[in-house]
C-alpha cells in the first residue's frame, strides 16, 4: 500500500469509476476536511476522493446547478453557502428542513439531494470526515 496518504486515492489517480466528492467552499484549499476524508478513503482502498473546489459567491448558483450533469457524485459545502444550498435542492431530509441548511449533497440522477450532517455540533473534523464515508462514499 502506498504510504503517502496525503494525497488522493490509493493509486492517485481518476478513472471513469472512481466516486468522486467535492468540497465547495470560497477557500477551499486551507479547509482540512478532503485530507482528512482521503485518508479514511485511501486506508480502506475505496475507489473514491474528494477535491477542493474553490468556489467565488457570483459562481455558487451556476456550479451547484451545472453539479446535476457533472461527474461529481456530491460534495460537502462550506458554512458560509449551506443556507443558499436549500433553495437549489431537488431533495431534502428532515435535518435541511430542521435547520434551514445543507452541508451535504449529493447528485442522483439530475437531482441534487441534501442532508445536513453538521446538526451535531461535535461532527468535526475526523467525526465529519468519518461520518461522510461511512454514510455516504463506503461501498
Amino acid at each position: 500500500m502506498n504510504e503517502n496518504i496525503e494525497s488522493m486515492n490509493l493509486n492517485d489517480s481518476i478513472k471513469k469509476e472512481t466516486k468522486l466528492f467535492g468540497l465547495i467552499a470560497e477557500h477551499a484549499s486551507p479547509n482540512r476536511l478532503f485530507v482528512l476524508l482521503n485518508k479514511v478513503i485511501k486506508t480502506s482502498s475505496c475507489d473514491a476522493m474528494m477535491i477542493p473546489m474553490n468556489i467565488r459567491e457570483d459562481d455558487f448558483y451556476f456550479t451547484m446547478i451545472n453539479m446535476k450533469k457533472s461527474h461529481l457524485n456530491g460534495a460537502y459545502i462550506a458554512q458560509e453557502y449551506q443556507e443558499k444550498m436549500v433553495d437549489l435542492l431537488d431533495e431534502t431530509d428532515e435535518f435541511v428542513q430542521a435547520y434551514g441548511k445543507c452541508d451535504f449533497v449529493l447528485c442522483q440522477g439530475e437531482h441534487l439531494v441534501g442532508t445536513y450532517i453538521e446538526k451535531n455540533i461535535g461532527v468535526r473534523g475526523e467525526a465529519l470526515a468519518q461520518e461522510i464515508f461511512e454514510n455516504y462514499i463506503k461501498e
